[in-house]
Parts: structure tokens; sequence; C-alpha cells
């Protein structure tokens, strides 16, 4: 009789434990709009009805201290009465925006193409989009509806604008709950292009310049020596030494020390690179060195006035120092304002350029100026009266 009262209550505990812990066989669930099914030991992702009419699951299992279920067979749900069950009657409403993880593109990332790689996780089903903060006027460009949970929820390529983008992506799920995500990125498709570089023949005094065109540079270098003395580089400030127009970058005021070149031949070039580490070559070109400017011999004699009918002409005679001499000129401001250059010589005869010229009546101011190939030159100021 004892061993029969302990297998009675040993039954009677057994069956009220698995009516506690667990309900089996196919039955329904319905839910209300924005409440939450949660699937057992998380073998699926929790789901949301989305309808505003309710949802009606079938299930297999309901474990009331989890409350979680195991999905059941819909033929066999088909085959019962279309009531819902009892079970699971506590109520989880869906508050908690979805969990968005965007894996590609990454921040402060810089592409070489305009086809960026999207790839992002999400934790229960979605609709997702994105739009560009900088220009996107608000709108938003839809990625895709219902995107099904998983890591990656979405992976494929989308074309974004050159240069900096700063994109908000949005994910909501069935019942309104969003979160945003954000992220900078470059493009940087384009390779720089360097279009002219200056001097090209001749001789060279220190001063380049250089045009080139490229949205998202870098650094801009200017390379230039022999082997005889070393070459050497210089870093060219874009922001201070260039201007930009219609989309070409003007560099014309690029100096570089060549004293300890004078007299050589030197060979130059530029490096342009951008941000997405793509680089250009200028041309290279050979120059002679001349930094050495031409000296006047004569300074308190180089011109002499003539006297009464012949006060008009001023009698030049330049005594000059200069292997690479070019010219030697003088400049004035006519009536109107407007400078003027007149020629003296273009070639010296034993380092003498002699000229006369004529002037009208009145004060005169002008400028003598000696240049050399390389661009080096002296002006010496000079006033005068003519009446006569």
């Amino acid at each position: 009789m004892k061993q029969k009262k302990i297998i009675i209550g040993a039954g009677i505990f057994l069956a009220c434990l698995f009516s506690i812990m667990i309900v089996s066989a196919e039955f329904l669930v319905c839910f209300d709009y924005g409440e939450v099914r949660n699937y057992c030991s998380n073998y699926k992702p929790a789901e949301t009805c989305d309808n505003s009419n309710g949802c009606q699951w079938c299930a297999s299992v309901y474990r009331e201290p989890d409350d979680c279920y195991i999905h059941g067979s819909w033929p066999k749900c088909n085959q019962l009465p279309q009531e819902c069950s009892v079970f699971g009657s506590n109520t989880t409403f869906d508050i908690t925006p979805p969990q968005f993880t965007l894996n590609t593109p990454t921040e402060g990332s810089i592409y070489t193409s305009r086809s960026v790689l999207v790839d992002f996780s999400l934790d229960e089903t979605a609709d997702v989009y994105y739009t560009d903060l900088i220009d996107g006027r608000g709108r938003w460009t839809r990625i895709c509806n219902d995107c099904s949970p998983g890591d990656p929820a979405y992976s494929k390529k989308r074309s974004f604008d050159e240069g900096l983008n700063q994109i908000q992506f949005k994910a909501i799920d069935v019942v309104g709950n969003e979160v945003l995500s954000d992220v900078s990125f470059f493009v940087d498709s384009k390779k720089p292009k360097i279009y002219k570089t200056l001097p090209r023949k001749g001789f060279a005094d220190g001063n380049f310049e250089v045009q080139f065109k490229e949205a998202n540079h870098d650094t801009l270098t200017m390379y230039y020596g022999n082997t005889q003395t070393g070459i050497r580089n210089y870093n060219v400030n874009i922001d201070s030494e260039c201007y930009e127009k219609k989309g070409k970058h003007y560099c014309e005021n690029i100096f570089a020390d060549l004293d300890d070149y004078d007299g050589q031949e030197i060979e130059f070039w530029f490096n342009l690179t951008d941000m997405a580490d793509n680089s250009d070559d200028s041309k290279h070109y050979n120059l002679d060195v001349d930094t050495t400017f031409p000296v006047l011999n004569n300074p308190s004699s180089f011109w002499t006035q003539g006297e009464g009918k012949y006060a008009k002409y001023i009698y030049f005679n330049l005594n000059i120092t200069e292997l690479n001499f070019d010219e030697a000129v003088y400049t004035y401001f006519d009536s109107r304002g407007k400078l003027r250059e007149r020629r003296l010589c273009s070639r010296l005869k034993d380092g003498i350029c002699e000229k006369r010229k004529s002037f009208r009546r009145g004060n005169h101011s002008i400028n003598v100026q000696i240049i050399d190939e390389a661009g080096n030159s002296i002006a010496m100021p000079l006033e005068f009266e003519v009446n006569y």
C-alpha cells in the first residue's frame, strides 16, 4: 500500500510539472498588433505581430516559465478548431528598435570605386533606408523592405558620390520602432592628373609653376636636383600656394632655393597624390640653373643727356657682367597711366649695351632693367627733364 502511494504521488508530481513547464502538441496562439512571440532557446529571432487585426501562429510547445514557443506544423494546426489557445497569456509588446549593425562602409574609409559594398546585420525583420546628409535634401532611398534578420541581413554594392559622403541609415521594424546609424567615408575613383609644369626649357632661377586636376588631393611634391649635388624635394602647400578655377588648380608661385646648383644642370618634376593613394608624375625636364643677378659695373655713369637742341636724347652706355644676358629695357607710365616697355639691347658687345633714345619735352621717370635668360633682373630708376 505504501509503495502504491509513492507511485501515485510521483505520477501526480510529474503531471503537474509537465502542465506547468511544457505544453506540447499543435495549438493556435493569437497575438495583438505589436506583441512579441519569443522562440525557445533563441533558435529563431523573436517575431512581432505587424497586422493591425492581430496575428495567429501555429505552435507545438509552450514553456510558461520562459514564455517561449516552438513552432508547430500548420497542416496539423489547420485541423484544429480555429480558435486561440489559452496558453501563452503573458503579454510582451515590441517597443525596442531593431539592432542594426553596419559592417561596411566603415567610418573614415577611402574607396577607389563609386560602387561601395553596403553590408549590415539585423536582429529582426525591418525596412532599411539611407539618405545623403550633404545634398540628399531629406530624401530617403530604400535599400530593402522586410529585410530578414541575419548577419549579414543585406550585402550588396551601392553607388555613392565622388568625394566626401555622409550617409545616414534608418531601420524600421514591423511596428514602427526605428534606429538611425551615421557613417562618413570618401570615394576617390578618379586618378589625379598633372597638366602643365613650367619652366620647360632654358634656365631655372628657383621659380616654378604647375597645373593639376584632383578634387581629393593629398600631397603635391616637387623633386629637383642632380647626382652631383643631390636630389631634393619641396612639399607644396596647396591651400596657400595654389588657387582653383573651373575644376583645375593653378600653383604659380612655387619657389625652391637653387643657389647650390648655380651654374649646373638640374632635373625637376612634380608628383601629385590623392587621398586614395593614387598618384601622377609630371614630365621630367632638364634646366640650366642661373641664380646670379646681372651686374651693372657703372651704376653712376650708365647714361648721359644731350645738350641744347640734343637735350631730347638720352645716351645709354651700360657696362654689364652677365653670362646669360637676355635683354636691357626701360619701362615708364604713359599719359594714360599704362605701363610701357622699350628695349635698349638684346645682345652685348664686349659687355656693353649702347643705345640712344629720344624723349618728349617734360619730366620723365623711367626704370632701366637688365634681365638674364633665367629671369633674374636688376632695375635702376632714372629721372630727367627734357627742355629745349
